[in-house]
């Protein structure tokens, strides 16, 4: 990877450290690439702002999917509270995956499908073991992997390799040891299996005469050069200056009262790593911080598209992406609103929706493998969001902006459906095949709200919209009475 093209032609992300409001922030313009930066740059702000009353509370937590700490969510919170401006208390692979999350849900889903496949979830006969399913989120080394393997070009993102390709890096992920190649028991397996974090600002080339510059005499002798490169992560290590989350004494400092009895200093900040090169602008060593090592890793980073094929890489065994809304995200953060930018899906998979916040597809879409809705709110805001499958309300609800349903495909209905669940706020008909509720199956007729003309009305729809059924003629749905 030439990632010395890639950190030099970054665009900058300035860092402000003049203690201004994170209000002050101006609204992206830039799409997805546009709005990681600014939601982590304003994340950043209110977490190391040590002039708030009330305080922010910033630590670091390592998350683990096991024992009584389980998580389902990263800790973080950003609606103030009595006692804190805003708390944080996570790890990078948290960080990053709650930042995706509220940036853009379908590409967090991509993300997190991946720690499903066999090759995390197996043991080895030195004793090795890899069970990353069932934990919340994907951990650096299964991003790392996901940024240099070939579907990642079809699935949402485009792997960084040339500088002639470069316009914006996003994301970055590096592994350690054993995770760099788990099968070859010769590697050492390290506590952590390496880090992840967005870049935000210019690689700058670190002059060899920097006290400390071989980290007490672990540089690699094959580096030619060291670029330190501007990030936001989640952190207890201090990173070289500028750091956000350092006091006056360039120190990470508890707060004075925490309610994590097991979190560390530090937290979400930015800071900066020093990466090694090799003559052709290759990756061998990271180093975080003054009191750091160089250590080997392997690297990867990609950008976000706007684009995603349902491939069986990113599937589930029942053909689906699954996507999840974390229930401590905000659709809207200081003034911008964040997880609405269209993106288009193709392939022969379909979405699943298990989240509890609201989803919104709106993009120009072929995929034909149908949507689930299992909980939360679908919001459809596209005439071609939808796809051309069929599409399963099975909790939570629906709110159709657009008559967004192929004429090919039926409406299926919980026979626990709320009253109002499938709302239809367009003015016009949507032609649909069939319509099932519960066990019962509607092959004609118009339906819709109590509010409508419809020949058959019923509380589970809302809205002026109605839906016109198609699988039987109409003139046999009035004679059967249907």
């Amino acid at each position: 990877m030439q990632w010395v093209a890639l950190c030099l032609l970054l665009t900058a992300c300035a860092s402000n450290k003049s203690g201004r409001r994170p209000a002050e922030i101006a609204p992206s313009t830039t799409g997805h690439p546009g709005d990681i930066h600014q939601f982590a740059t304003a994340v950043d702000r209110i977490m190391n702002d040590r002039e708030a009353d009330p305080p922010p509370h910033n630590t670091y937590s390592h998350e683990t999917a096991y024992g009584p700490d389980y998580l389902a969510k990263p800790r973080v919170n950003l609606i103030p509270t009595e006692d804190f401006l805003a708390l944080a208390s996570t790890d990078c692979s948290g960080w990053v995956s709650f930042v995706m999350n509220t940036v853009s849900p379908l590409h967090e889903a991509v993300l997190q499908s991946q720690k499903r496949l066999p090759e995390y979830n197996q043991a080895y006969s030195d004793g090795f073991e890899l069970e990353e399913a069932p934990r919340p989120w994907a951990r650096a080394f299964v991003l790392t992997n996901f940024f240099r393997s070939e579907h990642v070009q079809v699935t949402g993102f485009e792997r960084v390799e040339r500088y002639e390709d470069l316009e914006l890096v996003d994301l970055a992920s590096y592994s350690m040891g054993r995770y760099t190649d788990p099968p070859d028991a010769d590697l050492v397996k390290p506590k952590d299996t390496g880090h992840t974090f967005i870049i935000v600002g210019s690689a700058t080339i670190v002059d060899p005469s920097t006290p400390g510059y071989d980290g007490e005499g672990t540089l690699s002798r094959r580096a030619d050069m060291v670029i330190a490169v501007p990030i936001i992560d989640a952190s207890s290590t201090p990173h070289f200056d500028p750091d956000s989350r350092k006091n006056e004494q360039g120190e990470f400092m508890l707060p004075p009262t925490s309610p994590f009895p097991k979190a560390k200093a530090g937290g979400i900040g930015e800071g900066t790593a020093w990466f090694a090169l090799d003559k052709k602008g290759r990756v061998l060593q990271r180093r975080l911080g003054p009191s750091s090592e160089y250590l080997d890793v392997l690297i990867g980073a990609a950008r976000l598209r706007e684009s995603i094929s349902l491939v069986p890489q990113i599937l589930d065994d029942e053909g689906y992406l699954v996507v999840e809304i974390f229930d401590n995200v905000l659709s809207e953060y200081i003034g911008t609103t964040y997880g609405r930018r269209p993106i288009d899906l193709h392939g022969e998979g379909g979405i699943r929706f298990v989240g509890a916040g609201t989803l919104v597809l709106n993009g120009n879409s072929d995929f034909n493998g149908g949507v689930i809705v299992e909980a939360g709110e679908l919001v459809v805001d596209s005439e071609t969001a939808l796809g051309t499958g069929d599409i399963e309300i099975r909790g939570g609800s629906l709110r159709l902006n657009h008559a967004a349903i192929d004429d090919r495909a039926s409406l299926r209905l919980s026979d626990k459906a709320q009253d109002g669940a499938v709302h239809l706020g367009f003015t016009e008909t949507d032609s649909v095949h069939a319509l099932q509720i519960g066990d019962t199956v509607q092959r004609c007729g118009t339906w819709g709200g109590v509010a409508t003309e419809a020949t058959f009305v019923d509380p589970r729809f809302s809205g002026p919209g109605i839906l016109e059924l198609t699988a039987d003629p109409s003139d046999e749905c009035k004679a059967k009475g249907r």
